[in-house]
C-alpha cells in the first residue's frame, strides 16, 4: 500500500501517468479484439463504416469506463487510484461541457 504522507505531489502523478498508461493499452488491446471480432461478422471494410465514432461518442464511451473503475476503486478503498481516476473524469466532463472535442 502507498503512503500519501511520503508521496509527493510529482511521485503521485507519476504514479497516475503509469496507471493511465497501463489503462490505454489495456483500452487498446479491447478495442483491437473488439474490431477483429466485428470484421469477422461484417467483413473488413463494412466493420470500419459501422463503427466510426465521433469524438463526443468517444468522449462518451472514455467517460463510462472511468467512472467504473472510479466506483471498482472505492469499493475496494484504493483512494489513491480513485483520485487519479477522478482527476481525468473531471477533465472530460469539463471538455464534453464546452463542447471542446478537438483537444
Amino acid at each position: 500500500m502507498i503512503d500519501n504522507n511520503n508521496m509527493t505531489k510529482k511521485q503521485m502523478n507519476e504514479l497516475a501517468d503509469i496507471i493511465i498508461a497501463k489503462l490505454e493499452l489495456k483500452q487498446a488491446e479491447w478495442d483491437d479484439e473488439f474490431h477483429s471480432s466485428i470484421q469477422d461478422l461484417y467483413g473488413q471494410e463494412s466493420s470500419k463504416e459501422a463503427f466510426v465514432m465521433s469524438e463526443e461518442q468517444m468522449l462518451i464511451g472514455e467517460l463510462a469506463r472511468l467512472q467504473t473503475l472510479l466506483m471498482l476503486f472505492e469499493n475496494d478503498e484504493e483512494y489513491e487510484k480513485a483520485a487519479i481516476i477522478l482527476s481525468k473524469l473531471n477533465a472530460i466532463k469539463a471538455k464534453l461541457r464546452k463542447g471542446n472535442y478537438d483537444d
